[in-house]
């Protein structure tokens, strides 16, 4: 650490979750830091044993839980044990490090950033919630109610009383932050956006999106769909299905480029329903190489259709990418694309608009333009740099007096 490193303010992040995993929770760890250390600040992410340390970020993680070795969403039975030992790791580190602020990503990492904060009480630490959406909304996504009904009320009362304890809370979207205020009035006053982002990709070599194309068999005469995240059905894994489905036989070639994991449970689909010819599953890559794969597609998909308030980091991803975008009809796609973007209503109006696009190719450059240009003034990382200055300066305004 270089010595005008060591004199700048830190701000110790925890994290509960395997990251760096290539998923979306991560991605935007990884930007708000980013952001923050734009803000002149060191960071310090304290996280659990799984995952890759990224480049330029700070990473201290819990000793190994030998059987806990699941790396994509949802919930585990070690998580508790996990969360123990992250809250041990985070009290060391606080004690090391003195931070300024804890910034808690995740509803567990709220709790744990509390109690950190409980057992140094005299310092008087400033603890900044991160959120991606309700943590009753995001469990109903996932079918946790389901078996368990009767979990839901006292789960929304454990968040009521979750959401009491940071001194502010913001949420990576503006859907988000609109469920949050009206579901929790209480904890209104310190709601604020800090919204997700995306980076400006570099251009790639055409020679090289050429060799990689032939490698994943991608038919050169077909339109490509392209489709990046976590495959699950929380995810819009069976609307995924159902529109690869309806492709089949069609007379334009359409190929599908899946960008993501677990791919068990669609290696099977597609065998079952010989579909495999038109589909290319990659698996899980590199969060880096992705710009390569979605540089690919003709066409973008996201086929999440929830409402519980979580973002689309993929949707960023692709109007940094200059796609053309099918999704569904969500406040949250309506808020990232706009209302001048067709949205769909059901599957079949996604495979109508996908054929549209593929039947159009100034259609589809024109629509890929509007995203990127809308993306470039309302979704890069350096408007929510904007949003988190607003934030730390009121907790911090000594820091932001030095500069």
């Amino acid at each position: 650490m270089s010595e005008s490193q060591g004199n700048r303010d830190t701000i110790l992040h925890i994290a509960p979750t395997p990251f760096f995993s290539d998923r979306g929770c991560h991605i935007r760890i990884a930007g708000i830091v980013t952001c923050l250390q734009k803000l002149n600040f060191n960071n310090l992410v304290c996280t659990y044993h799984l995952g890759k340390d990224v480049n330029g970020i700070a990473t201290c993680r819990i000793a190994n839980i030998k059987n806990y070795q699941k790396t994509t969403a949802g919930p585990s039975k070690y998580k508790l044990w996990a969360d123990f030992k992250l809250l041990c790791i985070a009290l060391k580190q606080y004690r090391h490090t003195r931070p300024v602020a804890i910034h808690a990503h995740l509803h567990e990492g709220v709790l744990v950033a509390w109690f950190v904060k409980l057992l140094n009480f005299w310092r008087r630490t400033p603890v900044v919630a991160d959120l991606q959406g309700s943590l009753v909304g995001e469990l109903e996504t996932y079918g946790s109610f389901k078996k368990y009904p009767f979990l839901k009320w006292p789960i929304a009362l454990i968040e009521r009383v979750l959401l009491l304890l940071p001194n502010h809370i913001v949420c990576s979207s503006q859907h988000a932050l609109e469920i949050m205020t009206a579901r929790f009035p209480e904890s209104a006053h310190k709601l604020t956006l800090a919204q997700d982002g995306a980076d400006e990709p570099e251009a790639v070599d055409q020679s090289e999106l050429a060799q990689l194309r032939s490698q994943l068999d991608i038919d050169p005469e077909a339109i490509c769909v392209v489709y990046s995240g976590v495959l699950m059905e929380s995810k819009g894994l069976n609307e995924l299905k159902q529109i690869i489905h309806l492709c089949k036989g069609q007379t334009k070639p359409i190929h599908f480029l899946i960008v993501g994991y677990p791919t068990e449970e669609l290696t099977e689909f597609l065998h079952s329903n010989n579909l495999e010819s038109i589909c290319s599953l990659t698996g899980q890559i590199p969060f880096d190489t992705l710009p390569s794969y979605l540089a690919l597609g003709d066409i973008a998909l996201d086929t999440k259709n929830s409402e519980a308030g979580e973002g689309s980091g993929k949707i960023l991803n692709y109007m940094a990418n200059a796609k053309p975008i099918i999704a569904f009809n969500t406040t949250n796609n309506r808020k990232f694309l706009g209302t001048d973007t067709t949205l769909a209503n059901n599957v079949n109006e996604a495979h109508q608009i996908m054929m549209s696009f593929a039947d159009d190719q100034s259609t589809r450059r024109n629509t890929g333009k509007q995203h990127y240009e809308r993306f470039k003034h309302k979704y890069s990382w350096d408007v929510s740099v904007t949003q988190l200055e607003a934030v730390y300066r009121r907790f911090l305004p000594v820091h932001f007096d030095k500069e």
